[in-house]
């Protein structure tokens, strides 16, 4: 069985390779390299593909994040002026601080 292995492929892989075998076999070996040829080019743009489609939703994903963010803002900024509105109507006199509020904290001092 080794036998026949050695012999068909010392017979097709080493002498099939020469400029007769190719002659003699012309269209089927310009078909293979043709299709082989076809199959690097289609893999090739696939993966392009699947590349700039990551690349895109990747893009999507911050677009999104960025649309959550800039609603939030808008919508507490909404709520605010709301509040400021009612307040205002109303005549309370309160106002929105421009820094957050001091927190106090109590230090016992030993005499």
């Amino acid at each position: 069985m080794k036998d026949k292995i050695k012999n068909f492929a010392s017979k097709y892989m080493v002498e099939g390779v020469n400029s007769h075998f190719i002659m003699r076999h012309f269209p089927l070996v310009v078909l293979v390299v043709f299709f082989a040829l076809g199959y690097i080019s289609v893999r090739f743009d696939c993966i392009t593909a699947m590349e700039t489609v990551n690349s895109l939703n990747r893009r999507l994903e911050v677009a999104r994040t960025e649309t959550q963010r800039e609603r939030s803002l808008y919508m507490s900024a909404t709520c605010e002026r709301a509040m400021q509105h009612l307040v205002d109507t109303l005549q309370l006199g309160l106002t929105i601080q421009e820094r957050p509020p001091y927190q106090l904290s109590l230090q016992h001092v030993d005499d």
